[in-house]
């Protein structure tokens, strides 16, 4: 078994060895607009973001971001099952070119002998690779909570509503993936009873420990909602609906002043909006 093992080790390095061979194979190309740190990477019908600085060689690294969740070359051209005999090198293209045309002058691709977090990660840092390295919100690093369910990552204080170690549990799902999860049971399909009832609750709480703060909660589909099955009587209620949403807004975010400041602009344009279709002086 060890011998069997050693083959298998030395042909992906065999393999490797003659990828870096090949990259200085190949014409010439303009290579001006491919400066920038991420570039839109598709292999057939697939399309993902291929991040420079997560890029080691094809099995390592996880450098290419699709909207599920991160992979290397290789298992992104894995994603197109129409091909057989997949290669990310060729079958992944750039702006109409291929990754090989790109390797050397933008791609780099290490030696087999480094020993960098992406090319012998450790446990934690292998699964730190399955999400993004920056906010999804403030685009900055720093301490971040990472979602179980996409590639998403947040400061506690940039997610909405603002994120508490004692709160998040060992499987956390952000605000985005409970909505579209919420979304997508209720167009899709139907539950049976015994199903519903055996559904864990965390799966269906958008907001932990949000009824501590909110006694009256109010979103834009509750509004939408209300608006199209005609339960507005006057302008009035649905004003204090919108109303409610920035001021719940304010209370749940106590401690993120700058989602507070968001809040309080939207307001004011809501406000400044409404004046202006009613031509109130």
């Amino acid at each position: 078994m060890e011998s069997s093992s050693e083959e298998m080790e030395e042909s992906v390095e065999q393999r490797e060895e003659r990828e870096e061979e090949d990259e200085e194979e190949g014409e010439a190309v303009d290579l001006s607009e491919f400066q920038a740190p991420s570039l839109p990477v598709s292999c057939g019908s697939v399309s993902g973001v291929l991040f420079k600085s997560r890029f080691a060689s094809g099995t390592r690294g996880k450098s290419i971001r699709t909207e599920e969740r991160w992979f290397t070359p290789e298992e992104f051209v894995k994603q197109e099952l129409t091909l057989t005999d997949g290669c990310w090198k060729r079958d992944i293209k750039c702006h109409s070119k291929t990754l090989s045309d790109l390797l050397q002058k933008i791609l780099k691709v290490h030696s087999l002998l480094c020993k960098c977090d992406l090319c012998s990660p450790t446990e934690q840092e292998l699964l730190d690779q399955d999400n993004d390295d920056e906010c999804f919100i403030c685009n900055s690093d720093g301490h971040l909570v990472c979602c179980d369910e996409c590639p998403r990552a947040f400061h506690c204080h940039c997610h909405i509503p603002a994120l508490h170690n004692n709160t998040l549990g060992d499987k956390w799902m952000c605000t985005y993936c409970v909505l579209k999860n919420n979304q997508h049971w209720l167009r899709h399909g139907t539950m049976t009873e015994e199903q519903a009832l055996d559904c864990p609750v965390s799966q269906y709480i958008l907001v932990r420990r949000y009824r501590d703060f909110i006694s009256e909660p109010m979103w834009l589909d509750r509004v939408k909602d209300k608006l199209h099955s005609q339960k507005y009587e006057t302008l009035r209620h649905f004003v204090s609906d919108i109303s409610l949403i920035f001021q719940n807004c304010t209370t749940v975010n106590r401690d993120n002043h700058l989602i507070i400041m968001m809040g309080s602009t939207l307001s004011q344009m809501f406000e400044r909006e409404f004046k202006t279709i009613f031509n109130i002086q």
